[in-house]
Formats: structure tokens, sequence, C-alpha cells
């Protein structure tokens, strides 16, 4: 089974939600997935493991997680452990200009963090606390639910992105030892080779070992086989090219490893629920 896709309740009139100051056990977090929208998540006690794109890391307190939407990712938590996290989820229809400018100075942080794949960060107690506080304000705002709510809720995810955008640090690189190194060079090499055939014998040969060997060690380590992990990551970058270029579907398709029209459409739909081209077009 590939990822999950997380779906979101959208009663309110803001598209998000937020889970605050909850602690969690490795029962309570969900397997691999994605969903559309951003996601900021704030680490005030514990320390589990995270996967997001190809990149493994530890997190501790004080850590903030940039998820820019249509991101595979996970936290992995040791059986008997609990991390306490909060997590803001938010459509980046949010961050659009409210100044009539072509700004997208909101929209940076998030994809800053894909193209760079800083995904991690660090936020002094002071001002994760303050952050805290904003994330407060957020869920009393919620359940007051007046003529006013919607708009003030707006406000305050626009403003905590801004804040985080001001004050979040650059973290200190802390890798999981658990992943070994060839299987985090064989997650940079499928990322780079999407394009391209890709199969358990050729990955196998370019880590060095067995194929049998391989395919246990990267679902132990990853939690998806390399063929899931391989269609969830072609789907992805299908996505992104469809929002972001003018390039023409069977152009994407082949950039993303797909040389059978009929099997991209077949595979987007199951996927989607919808078209390409749809899809290109509610974007």
């Amino acid at each position: 089974m590939g990822p999950i896709r997380k779906c979101f309740n959208q009663s309110h009139i803001v598209p998000f939600q937020l889970v605050h100051n909850k602690t969690k056990s490795c029962d309570d977090e969900l397997p691999h997935h994605l969903h559309e929208w951003h996601e900021i998540i704030m680490v005030h006690q514990g320390t589990c493991t995270f996967f997001i794109d190809d990149c493994f890391f530890e997190l501790a307190s004080g850590d903030i997680v940039i998820v820019p939407g249509n991101s595979i990712h996970c936290s992995l938590l040791d059986k008997g452990k609990t991390v306490t996290t909060s997590a803001l989820y938010f459509c980046p229809s949010l961050l659009a200009s409210m100044i009539g400018s072509e700004s997208d100075s909101l929209h940076s942080l998030f994809t800053t963090a894909k193209t760079t794949k800083q995904y991690r960060y660090y936020m002094e107690r002071e001002k994760q606390a303050f952050l805290a506080g904003l994330f407060d304000e957020i869920a009393k705002e919620t359940a007051i639910a007046d003529l006013y709510s919607g708009e003030t809720v707006a406000l305050l995810i626009r403003y905590a992105i801004v804040f985080v955008s001001r004050n979040c640090g650059t973290a200190q690189e802390k890798l999981s030892p658990l992943v070994p190194a060839w299987i985090k060079e064989s997650l940079a090499y499928i990322d780079a080779h999407l394009h391209e055939e890709l199969d358990l014998k050729m990955l196998a040969a370019h880590a060095c070992v067995h194929p049998s060997y391989f395919s246990k060690k990267f679902k132990a380590s990853i939690g998806l086989t390399y063929i899931e992990f391989l269609k969830s990551k072609r789907l992805v970058k299908a996505k992104d090219l469809l929002k972001t270029t003018d390039l023409s579907i069977q152009a994407i398709a082949e950039a993303c490893g797909y040389h059978s029209m009929p099997h991209f459409y077949r595979t987007f739909r199951a996927a989607t629920g919808t078209t390409p081209a749809a899809y290109r077009k509610n974007s």
C-alpha cells in the first residue's frame, strides 16, 4: 500500500485545521501520507525521527518542521515513546497577497523548503511560546465562530507564517543514525532519475547490495516498498509540474518516468480522481 492521502474537515469557512499540543505515540501517527495543504509542525516535548521527501532527521523540543503541500512524510516513533507537537494545516490559497501585488513572500517559506530540502528549523523557547499563543488564539476564534472569526483566523494564520519566517533559524543537522547511508543515497538517486526506468536489480547494483536485501531493508527503513515509493514520487512530481509549469502533459509524463500516456492517465486518475488536464485547470 502506498502513502495515505490525508483528508481534512472543511466545515470551517477558512480552509485550515489545527491539532494543538497533542501527545502521540507510534500507534497514533499516520504512516507515510501526503496532502495538498501546507503544514507547520512545532515540537514541544519528546523526540522522533521524521521522514519527508527523501530526507531523514531527528526532531526534538524547539524544532519547527515546514511541510510543503504534496510532500510524502511521516513521524517514526519507537514503541513506548511519545512526542508532543502542534500541527497547523492550511490551504495554500490563504497565502495570496492581500495588497494587490505579485509578492510571493508568504509562499517563500514553503517553496524554499521544497527546493533546498531544508525542512527542519529551530525556534528559541520564548519565540516558540509566542507561536503557541498564536495557535491558542486560532483555536479560540474557531470556537467563537461569529461574523468575524473567519477573517480573524485567516489573519492569525498569515501572521503565524510571517512569525515563523522571521524567527526560525536553520537547525544543526541531526540525521537519523538508524538509516544506512546507502538507503539515503538510493533515495537521492531515485529522486534524480525519476524519468528513467528504475528496477530493483539496477537500484541494488547501484547500492552495491543484493536485490533481496535491498528490498527488505528499504521497506524496513522507509515503511514503503521501493515500488510504492517510486510510484508516489512520480505522482508527486507530475502534480508539481502540472501546477508550476506550462509543459505539455506528454512532456510531464515522460519527465516523471511514464512512458505510456494511457498508463499515466489511468494512474493519475486512480490517485487523484481527476485527469491531469483537469488537475492543472483547478490548480
